[in-house]
């Protein structure tokens, strides 16, 4: 079958963003990952995804798990099938932002496209 040029060619999906210390999806969140899972629909030769904590947040590892988590379940449940995605909780990332609500960029879980 012949692929769409974007399966071949998207080096990135929407990121999802969650509150602090959650793990669950927000409607913005839920909408950027319904935008992948229309590309993944498309491309069945891409895999994926990560989940990160921001600094300061209580039990990082886990919480980053539970963050890419929420975005495979959020897959599979829109069709996705769960033999393309792996999870991995990257913990706590390091950075610092002098700007309020500025460790949202961290409180993510990226879908890191895979060939």
């Amino acid at each position: 079958r012949d692929l769409p040029e974007i399966c071949t060619t998207v080096s990135e999906f929407n990121s999802a963003f969650f509150g602090r210390n959650s793990s669950t999806l927000t409607d913005e969140g839920s909408n950027s990952l319904q935008e992948n899972t229309d590309l993944l629909t498309q491309c069945p030769n891409l895999a994926f995804e990560s989940g990160f904590a921001a600094p300061g947040e209580r039990n990082a590892q886990s919480l980053s798990e539970d963050r890419a988590q929420a975005v495979a379940d959020y897959y599979t449940n829109n069709g996705v099938e769960s033999s393309r995605i792996t999870t991995s909780g990257e913990g706590e990332v390091g950075g610092v932002t002098s700007k309020k609500g500025g460790t949202r960029e961290y409180r993510r879980a990226d879908s890191i496209p895979q060939r």
